[in-house]
């Protein structure tokens, strides 16, 4: 019966000491009334202007919205948080019933001027009229600015897809040299306790800084970005690759197929599809450099069309009349095997050997053509998937 008696007047206790500390809308009116009473917010916060005026910032990364390498538009959603003392709108709380902190329009107060110096389309500040300041007692103010982040940020794509590149949000405060404002970040990386992984960047590497640029005072939020290749490699470079090796083997098919010129102009114009779609994805600039995956797949077209070129010179040859001979150094080249001819010296010319003999000498002489054809296309078939190995070899080992 004790216990419930000394709880029952612990709790009134605690009731009338929560009713005591506690304010309403009419505390935080006169609160309101009096602090913005004679207030300027044209004027810098900052009572000793001797000194500049010590403003915190932290930035919290959200996610990675749109990196186009063609129009160098990228985008980031992501809040500062802004903090700051103005001693103007200092208070002491047993004056407005304990009120210790409360929230105002970021219209009503000084802020600081930050506007970005690298906007993709027009010119915007941090904060908008729908944001709230958190004010404290103290005169300590702390802005928080959530925003999707427009920038340009210009893309080098020498080892596209495996690049990496540097973007950086830039903001300078207008009319704030160094000796009116100094800003310092709680930390020197991006904060990513709420950032959502993106499906195609890795962020290798943060940084946050301000620094002088031009007598006024420039923040700099910079990351380091590695394109997520796998996509890539599974979905562009290994087929165009298969696709350009798989032109080689036209050379094994038959001549008297007949669709040996056919295969070789389509997957010539296959591999004219791929580049086109390459060329949409990067940007028309040349600087700093153009991709690499260009001049691979330029290396793949141009081979094709030497496969294509092959292909009908083999057609020719493998069609060439059968009393036509073949030259020496073609022989020679294809080590093929010389006819067999019996001179009759006797009247100095030269003449067929008769019966079964002249029979297969006619028969070599008529096939000899298509063995140079033969010969021809193997050298093509060879050369050609060596070609096609070394220039994939070397474009990884220059991008890797």
């Amino acid at each position: 019966m004790e216990s419930i008696r000394f709880n029952t007047r612990l709790l009134l206790c605690l009731c009338i000491l929560y009713s005591t500390y506690s304010y309403n809308v009419t505390d935080e009116d006169l609160l309101f009334k009096d602090l913005f009473t004679n207030y300027n917010k044209e004027l810098r916060a900052g009572n000793d202007r001797d000194y500049p005026l010590n403003v915190s910032m932290s930035f919290y990364l959200f996610a990675i919205k749109e990196f186009d390498e063609a129009t160098s538009k990228f985008t980031v959603n992501g809040v500062f948080v802004t903090t700051w003392r103005d001693e103007r709108l200092s208070w002491d709380p047993t004056n407005y019933n304990n009120i210790t902190r409360t929230l105002m329009s970021q219209d009503k107060i000084w802020l600081p001027n930050l506007v970005s110096t690298n906007p993709f389309e027009d010119i915007y500040g941090l904060g908008s009229s729908l944001v709230k300041i958190y004010l404290y007692y103290d005169g300590s103010c702390v802005w928080t600015t959530m925003q999707s982040f427009e920038v340009i940020c210009d893309a080098d794509v020498t080892n596209y897809p495996f690049d990496k590149q540097y973007c950086s949000l830039n903001f300078v405060s207008y009319g704030y040299g160094e000796e009116w404002m100094k800003v310092t970040f709680t930390s020197s990386k991006i904060l990513l306790t709420q950032y959502q992984e993106s499906g195609l960047w890795d962020i290798e590497d943060t940084a946050t800084f301000s620094r002088i640029a031009n007598g006024l005072t420039e923040v700099v939020v910079g990351l380091n970005l590695k394109r997520r290749s796998a996509y890539y490699i599974a979905g562009l470079v290994l087929p165009m690759t298969i696709v350009a090796i798989l032109q080689s083997f036209v050379f094994l098919l038959p001549n008297d197929s007949g669709e040996r010129v056919g295969f070789s102009v389509t997957v010539l114009l296959a591999s004219v599809v791929f580049l086109t779609i390459i060329q949409e994805k990067l940007p028309e600039s040349s600087e700093p450099n153009i991709s690499i995956l260009g001049f691979l797949l330029f290396g793949y077209v141009s081979l094709g069309v030497l496969v294509t070129l092959c292909v009908i010179l083999s057609s020719n040859m493998h069609m060439y009349e059968e009393s036509k001979p073949v030259p020496a150094w073609l022989r020679v080249l294809f080590c093929l095997k010389r006819n067999k001819v019996d001179e009759d010296f006797s009247t100095g010319s030269t003449i067929r050997v008769a019966s079964k003999e002249e029979s297969r000498d006619e028969e070599s002489i008529s096939s000899s053509w298509k063995d140079v054809a033969k010969a021809f296309d193997r050298y093509c078939f060879i050369s050609s998937l060596s070609l096609y190995a070394l220039q994939f070899v070397i474009y990884f080992a220059i991008v890797l």
